[in-house]
């Protein structure tokens, strides 16, 4: 665009504004940068449709009155809209000192503008309809670390470790496009503490992996240990499983089959966000669960410093989606139809906060399609949607969360709660889990029967619960048609 350009639009901008009222636009937060570089943002406002927004100003010298003649540049443009609210203006190239001052007013548009035709020179006039301010004056007292907040970050109760953000930002996300060694690890143990005791090993494979990135989506695909055993000529009931090299939890790295106690009849895989943890926001996650008898998703959110404890999530665990893999068992609640999540505070009262759940309507399970998932997590209440629907909402007792428990599930980690606030354990940094998980003593409940009547196979209780899960593998395994766990996208985004 020409001088001559610019000059003839500026100048019908400010003839056409005027016909409009007065004292109607927001005004706007200037920041002047050091060591040079200056940030114009204009908010929202509730009253006006804006569509395009301009920034108009006059600097003068330092130190000097304001006058034609101490003029020292213009600063003049169209900021651009952002994502999270309001409109920023943006020249990182002028070089402003302490005591300079910037004469300007602003326009906004509230529609599209009209081209007129052009003259002998090519010029053309823009017409916009809008509205602009009268002059205002901003003296440059200090200036700002460009490494400090943008004006346009609006504060938030959302934390994340290491770094500022600002409302409405996405802190975190992935579209799974290829695997990002750099937001996940990869679990490689034995999770002989787990609070579920699910009957799994997490592995790292080469070959045949666990954890894969295919067509778009994270694949978490769980397999049969005994498969891989028979490549090493050793058995379930007898082998050893060594995961010492490249463990990711240093006290699980090793288990020997002896008697009943045999090691993890299921290979899994699990994800973890390693690198980041947040506190409050919103997260977003598009997958597929698996289906399959007594397979169930993770995809949670799990204390970094378990600062309440460490047995039997005693800090805490968010469920952001769960929805068991059985197609065909004698007690909904616990078919693939039938989803639940939000907050477990102590793995032995897990159904204690299990106020909601939300059925798939007709014959449809969870597995069968990709559904979006999500969960809300504030300083007053947990939030749980699917597709954009409501389904569950937790809000504090008297006492916080807690007060939700029933007096036979306090003990003595109950009392470290009273340390914290309403929503303890829930008010410090939690990082993501994806994985997928077998069996194991709290998810499904004894008594159970699948298909013709076929009875779950172990006690949760009972001594020999991985090896009767294992006897019985000619009844689930054929089951296992769909079991994988498939992830569009995570992303979280701060309130």
């Amino acid at each position: 665009m020409s001088l001559k350009h610019i000059a003839s639009v500026l100048l019908f901008i400010q003839i056409f504004s005027f016909v409009y009222a007065q004292n109607v636009l927001p005004e706007v937060t200037i920041q002047v940068l050091k060591p040079k570089g200056i940030k114009v943002f204009l908010p929202d406002a509730d009253n006006l449709p804006i569509t395009s927004f301009l920034f108009d100003g006059l600097l003068y010298k330092e130190n000097a009155s304001i006058s034609p003649s101490n003029i020292d540049r213009s600063i003049w443009g169209f900021g651009a809209k952002v994502k999270t609210g309001g409109w920023l203006f943006q020249d990182p190239l002028v070089e402003i000192k302490v005591n300079q001052r910037i004469s300007y007013h602003i326009f906004v548009s509230t529609g599209h503008g009209d081209v007129g035709q052009p003259n002998s020179d090519g010029i053309a006039n823009l017409t916009l309809p809008g509205y602009t301010n009268t002059n205002r004056l901003y003296i440059v007292n200090s200036l700002v670390d460009p490494s400090a907040p943008s004006p346009d970050c609006r504060e938030t109760v959302t934390k994340v470790r290491g770094k500022r953000v600002c409302a409405g930002e996405t802190i975190f996300e992935d579209n799974f496009d290829t695997f990002r060694e750099d937001l996940w690890q990869i679990a490689h143990y034995i999770p002989i503490d787990h609070p579920e005791h699910p009957f799994v090993s997490y592995q790292r494979l080469q070959s045949n992996p666990t954890v894969l990135v295919e067509n778009g989506n994270l694949r978490i695909s769980p397999k049969l240990q005994q498969d891989l055993f028979q490549k090493q000529d050793k058995s379930i009931l007898s082998g050893t499983l060594d995961l010492t090299s490249g463990c990711t939890e240093l006290r699980t790295c090793s288990m020997s089959s002896i008697g009943v106690d045999i090691v993890p009849p299921v290979v899994s895989g699990r994800v973890t966000s390693a690198r980041f943890a947040f506190t409050y926001g919103t997260i977003y996650v598009r997958a597929k669960l698996p289906q399959g008898d007594w397979l169930y998703p993770e995809i949670l959110l799990e204390p970094l410093s378990k600062k309440y404890g460490s047995l039997n999530y005693a800090s805490g665990v968010l469920k952001v989606a769960m929805a068991r893999g059985n197609t065909d068992v004698d007690n909904e609640r616990y078919s693939n139809n039938w989803l639940i999540g939000g907050p477990i505070l102590n793995s032995r009262c897990r159904n204690a906060l299990e106020f909601y759940h939300k059925k798939i309507e007709g014959d449809q399970f969870w597995g069968d399609e990709f559904h979006e998932y999500s969960l809300t997590w504030t300083p007053d209440e947990i939030v749980l949607k699917v597709d954009d629907e409501e389904w569950g909402r937790y809000t504090p007792g008297a006492t916080g969360l807690r007060s939700w428990l029933p007096k036979s599930c306090r003990g003595d980690w109950f009392e470290l709660l009273n340390n914290g606030g309403i929503m303890a354990p829930f008010d410090d940094h939690f990082y993501i889990t994806l994985g997928v998980a077998v069996g194991g003593i709290v998810e499904f409940a004894d008594g159970l029967s699948t298909g013709d009547k076929i009875p779950k196979p172990w006690r949760n209780r009972g001594r020999k619960a991985g090896f009767s899960f294992w006897q019985d593998k000619e009844n689930w395994y054929p089951t296992w048609s769909t079991p994988d766990l498939l992830v569009d996208y995570v992303k979280v985004v701060a309130l």
